[in-house]
């Protein structure tokens, strides 16, 4: 059994993003066609208004349920990331939970997908499953930067500017030196347990993704040069770390100031993507 689920957001209320969409749909295309071979019924899409907590949540079950050994999943989420502190029982801010945000995130529980989360849903995600998650997304405390490649347009990145208390929050964080364990350590710390997932992120926990504008065209920096090392030949026959490796190499070469990372379970990691 094949399933894919992919979320692009660009059309957030305040900080809406471009490239997101264009992001999720070049995604489908490959996984429909050439080598990976998933089926267009294999494959749910949500995007812009429809991605609400509510519906990615109702989706993930989907994707998850009945999974069984020779499975393949995808999950590829494009749109704003950010950094939640928390405070313990004395009132310190002591950990930073990784957040991705919903078209209707307000900074609220209610509309946010925390590492929590993620450790709860994937954690049910059997072995012998080849289940591949696709984060272009940021999770930076440097939350009001751009990032302008040498020579070309201001771009933006995928994190959201915070209200002003969830602000002095970060600070306090940044000087207490709380550092965040990033999205798939955090969630395998809180399961007790490696999940099988191997996890494709656009950046380091102290860093932000692209939304950029490539040849013209809206992309996230991470799914574009991700999806063009994937067309190349022969990169069904590598592994995932070494696809990750060229990505992350071709990033730096368009000098972004972003390292694409991977991350979580060893065999996923060691075959190629989405091998069957």
């Amino acid at each position: 059994m094949n399933r894919a689920l992919l979320v692009g957001i660009n059309a957030y209320p305040s900080q809406p993003l471009q490239g997101c969409v264009n992001d999720v749909l070049d995604m489908a295309g490959l996984i429909t066609s050439g080598p990976i071979g998933f089926r267009k019924r294999d494959v749910r899409l949500l995007t812009d208004g429809r991605a609400t907590k509510a519906a990615i949540c109702n989706h993930l079950g989907w994707l998850t349920s009945g999974l069984r050994a020779g499975d393949r999943a995808l999950f590829h989420y494009s749109g704003h990331g950010v950094q939640l502190p928390t405070r313990n029982p004395a009132g310190e801010v002591d950990n930073l939970d990784e957040a991705i945000c919903p078209v209707d995130f307000d900074w609220t529980d209610a509309t946010t997908l925390r590492d929590k989360d993620f450790a709860r849903i994937f954690s049910a995600v059997p072995p012998g499953v080849e289940f591949v998650w696709v984060s272009d997304s940021c999770h930076s405390q440097d939350l009001t930067r751009d990032l302008v490649p040498p020579g070309g347009p201001v771009i933006r990145v995928k994190t959201m500017v915070p209200p002003g208390d969830i602000d002095w929050r970060l600070q306090t964080a940044k000087e207490e030196q709380v550092t965040a364990l990033g999205m798939l350590g955090a969630a395998q710390s809180l399961a007790k347990s490696e999940i099988n997932v191997a996890l494709v992120a656009g950046c380091k926990s102290d860093q932000t993704s692209a939304d950029a504008v490539i040849n013209g065209r809206p992309n996230g920096a991470l799914t574009f040069f991700l999806i063009a090392e994937l067309k190349k030949a022969g990169a069904f026959d590598r592994p995932l770390t070494r696809v990750v490796a060229e990505t992350a190499a071709a990033v730096k070469a368009a000098h972004y100031s972003q390292d694409p990372q991977l991350e979580g379970a060893r065999e996923i990691c060691g075959r190629p993507f989405l091998a069957r």
